[in-house]
């Protein structure tokens, strides 16, 4: 790391003091006016300043060739996906037609490895059908769904102590073991729908993606590591 700080602090230092020397030289080049050779009458001549000129070019093109072969190199080495990513998705009374096409880009998505976290906000029959659209684009052999009467900061009435510490345990272990992933929990709002995911993550990927606004066709996106 400092190596490579140092060779940082000496480009650009030569590249500096390079352009300092390039203008120095065409100035006094330009002030004397020295002339290597000249026809009669002056119609064509070469000086130090034509010559300054034509250096400046051929290393200039020189660099430009580096660098354009230092892109083509870079561009035939295969890139390494080796970092872990979940893409976490709040869902809330969204529009069907919206909600599918959100989850069929999801789906097309080539990320190797990738989670896929859907999390509703509400519980209730008339907030199933996100979890059905949510089946049949991700795969019904390939969801893994589960439906929460409470959230992780309420715990409703009906339900016990260890009905709760049970339903903490599935939730972790499903969104774990699973590439895709939906669930229904009690209404708490967006916070605690993204809670609700980043808890039962924890440390076991690199990167989150949030998609957090399905509303009018429109997309929010954050990106947290």
């Amino acid at each position: 790391m400092r190596c490579q700080r140092v060779l940082t602090y000496l480009r650009v230092f030569g590249t500096t003091m390079f352009g300092v020397s390039l203008l120095v030289g065409i100035s006094t080049a330009y002030i004397m006016g020295y002339q290597f050779f000249t026809t009669a009458h002056n119609h064509l001549s070469f000086g130090l300043y034509g010559a300054i000129l034509v250096i400046h070019l051929i290393i200039q093109s020189l660099f430009a060739f580096l660098e354009h072969r230092n892109m083509r190199r870079s561009l035939e080495t295969p890139i390494k996906l080796n970092k872990s990513l979940a893409l976490c998705i709040a869902a809330y009374q969204e529009d069907p037609n919206y909600l599918r096409k959100c989850l069929v880009s999801v789906k097309r998505l080539t990320y190797p490895g990738i989670k896929v976290i859907m999390v509703i906000d509400g519980n209730a029959d008339d907030d199933l059908y996100m979890m059905e659209i949510f089946k049949e684009i991700m795969g019904w052999d390939k969801s893994a769904t589960y439906m929460w009467r409470s959230n992780y900061h309420h715990k409703a009435p009906e339900e016990t102590d260890e009905s709760y510490a049970e339903s903490l345990q599935q939730i972790s272990r499903l969104v774990l073991n699973n590439k895709c992933v939906c669930i229904m929990q009690k209404w708490g709002g967006k916070r605690e729908v993204m809670y609700t995911a980043f808890k039962a993550l924890g440390r076991s990927v690199d990167y989150v993606q949030v998609r957090w606004k399905l509303i009018g066709g429109i997309q929010g996106k954050d990106t947290i590591t």
